[in-house]
């Protein structure tokens, strides 16, 4: 199978640039495979595992958090807030996040709201609670394989 470049960017680093043969992760639209020659595209990134298959079907997992993927004439690009190797992941202290992230929903969940300013307050802090959840659910993941 044909090659392309790849990479995965996030403002602090360069996180991969390499030749791959395929580029697989999940859009807003579902799960996609990029390969050789695939149509341009640009699309927002949901989070979750990101994979990158090299010619000899090794796989490389990379954990994004949202972003966006363009493709064109030179490969495919990966634009990520957060993005993490799967090596480079603290498995246990993903598993703790995860933990925290569930009790805080579950503390919230229980709260009562109160005035509409209260329920405001409480409905960001859910909204924040579950983006922390997801996080590390992506997280877990990843690095567990």
């Amino acid at each position: 199978m044909a090659t392309f470049a790849s990479s995965v960017v996030t403002p602090e680093r360069i996180l991969v640039e390499r030749e791959v043969e395929a580029v697989m992760l999940r859009t807003v639209d579902g799960e996609i495979t990029f390969l050789a020659g695939h149509s341009p595209l640009i699309g927002v990134v949901q989070p979750g595992l990101l994979r990158l298959q090299s010619e000899d079907g090794s796989v490389q997992r990379v954990a994004v958090h949202g972003g966006f993927v363009e493709v064109d004439e030179r490969g495919v690009t990966v634009l990520a807030p957060i993005a993490e190797l799967a090596e480079e992941i603290d498995v246990e202290r993903a598993r703790q996040s995860l933990q925290v992230a569930e009790q805080r929903l579950a503390e919230l969940h229980s709260t009562g709201r109160g005035s509409a300013e209260e329920g405001e307050r409480v409905d960001r802090e859910v909204a924040a609670a579950e983006d922390d959840k997801r996080r590390a659910e992506v997280r877990v993941e990843v690095a567990e394989g």
